[in-house]
């Protein structure tokens, strides 16, 4: 047996036992991103270097063995500072977007691509409840919002852009024809939540809350909710498609208490009767730093941002760590030009619908246009979530040029995305194990080295049995299936 050391702790591991599987048994938690239990160290990341106290070295943990003596530790300054470096190599050839260009274009953050699958899928409710979920008001906003997000579709560079306001105004319309609310209702959880004002960001905040479990409560000084969205004309906004809205407002469960003008005195009163407080009207909000406030603004798809900010706010407030957030990191691909599209294009949609027109009428259709430049892995992503975790800076290495833009391999539903392998060899290996020929290997050599089909056989033909073990031990979203979805919203 062998003696040494893990971060103090004293630990005794028989012969042949890696510096990673030592630390494991101690509950030291070590990045890897190119191990696989079972497999061969690849030795081809480095993120899971660790220090050598005696010698002053960091070495890679999953490939190195204990020695009788060593002190290995595993969270440094020098090995924080050693990961982020050696990620930041990493992403600075990683050819690919964690969030779609739309996405992030969207005040609301509406999850764009993956409502635009559901409808191409024929999955219309879904579809609504997605938007539901972010826009907070699909149907109005498909009415008044300015969509920014389609000054950022990338198809545009092609031809024009998708359809995306009339594509969840479609799908909100369609699904308020059932007087259903967009999800199912349930008994409130938590404590009641107070909301002056019921212009969109007042909504917004309702909604969220709603969502959420809290017994919301809206009280709005007018005759009916609605706020400066009451100020559209017919031809803007029609009256009964903001009434249909809210009548889903309601059957959710929140309350709404018209006629009811608030003043500085009635706002102490709720203050003391509701467990938080969210105030959605500059009268009384404006300057004031000890209120939770929204507010809406020109453009309504921003004042529902206003609205989510406080509601998640109020969410933190009851220590909810679930809260929705944007601190991930987010790989950005960055613009398309137009001679690089049609590459890019390349197995992201069929022929036909690359040359398919704007087609807003024909919601289907239209939604199969989408280009779909989001990761298929964004919650499983190692590489995303150890980029998060040590805080790696984008563009670190900016004098790089950017590698080229790649399109996609297909077959069936097995997608292959070379622009964000990081060519950490455990396909390879899978599929080796598995006895697939042929399987993948390495091409090239240096920083053209590529994984690669051997002699351009199908990927479902050369990962005949690997296929599904190949895409889960994947750290990023190179190889994925097209029908598993991972972005829940």
């Amino acid at each position: 047996m062998i003696h040494m050391q893990i971060n103090g702790q004293s630990v005794e591991v028989p012969e042949g036992t890696t510096l990673l599987q030592a630390a494991q048994k101690t509950g030291a938690h070590i990045p890897t991103l190119c191990h696989a239990p079972g497999l061969p160290a690849q030795t081809s990341c480095m993120v899971c270097v660790v220090e050598e106290r005696r010698t002053g070295r960091l070495v890679p943990s999953c490939s190195v063995l204990a020695e009788e003596g060593q002190d290995i530790w595993t969270h440094t300054k020098e090995v924080h500072e050693a990961r982020r470096r050696i990620l930041e190599l990493l992403l600075s050839e990683h050819a690919g977007d964690c969030e779609a260009p739309c996405r992030r274009l969207c005040p609301a953050g509406l999850n764009i691509p993956l409502m635009l699958r559901c409808i191409a899928r024929g999955e219309d409710a879904e579809a609504a409840r997605i938007a539901a979920a972010d826009l907070t008001l699909p149907l109005v906003l498909g009415w008044v919002c300015h969509h920014p997000c389609e000054a950022g579709c990338r198809r545009k560079v092609h031809d024009s852009s998708v359809a995306i306001r009339e594509m969840h105004r479609q799908a909100a319309d369609h699904f308020l024809q059932k007087e259903e609310s967009y999800f199912s209702v349930t008994a409130s959880q938590f404590p009641g939540v107070a909301v002056v004002g019921s212009g969109p960001a007042g909504l917004a905040a309702a909604w969220t809350l709603n969502q959420w479990g809290f017994d919301v409560h809206v009280f709005e000084k007018e005759a009916r909710p609605g706020g400066m969205l009451r100020a559209y004309s017919e031809e803007e906004l029609p009256g009964h498609v903001l009434d249909r809205e809210l009548a889903a407002y309601t059957r959710a469960g929140i309350h709404f208490h018209c006629n009811t003008h608030v003043d500085h005195d009635r706002l102490q009163a709720l203050r003391r009767d509701y467990k938080a407080l969210v105030v959605a009207c500059r009268e009384l909000g404006e300057g004031r730093n000890d209120l939770l406030c929204a507010f809406d603004e020109k453009y309504p798809v921003r004042s529902v941002r206003s609205g989510k900010e406080a509601a998640f706010q109020v969410l933190k407030d009851f220590n909810r760590d679930e809260i929705p957030g944007d601190s991930a990191y987010d790989s950005r691909l960055g613009r398309i030009t137009k001679e690089d599209i049609e590459h890019y294009m390349e197995n992201r949609v069929s022929p036909e619908v690359m040359e398919r027109g704007r087609t807003p009428d024909d919601a289907k259709a239209e939604a199969e246009r989408c280009l779909h430049c989001d990761c298929h892995a964004p919650l499983s992503c190692k590489l995303r979530h150890y980029a998060t975790e040590y805080e790696a800076r984008p563009q670190a290495w900016r004098g790089t040029a950017r590698p080229p833009v790649p399109g996609l391999a297909k077959d069936g539903t097995l997608l292959f995305d070379a622009g964000k392998c990081i060519k950490c060899g455990l396909c390879i290996e899978v599929a080796k194990s598995h006895g697939d020929l042929p399987g993948l290997s390495f091409t090239g050599r240096g920083f053209d080295t590529r994984v690669t089909v051997p002699f351009d056989a199908p990927l479902l033909k050369a990962l005949s049995r690997s296929a599904s073990e190949c895409v889960s031990v994947c750290p990023t979203g190179a190889l994925a299936f097209s029908d598993q979805e991972e972005m829940l919203s």
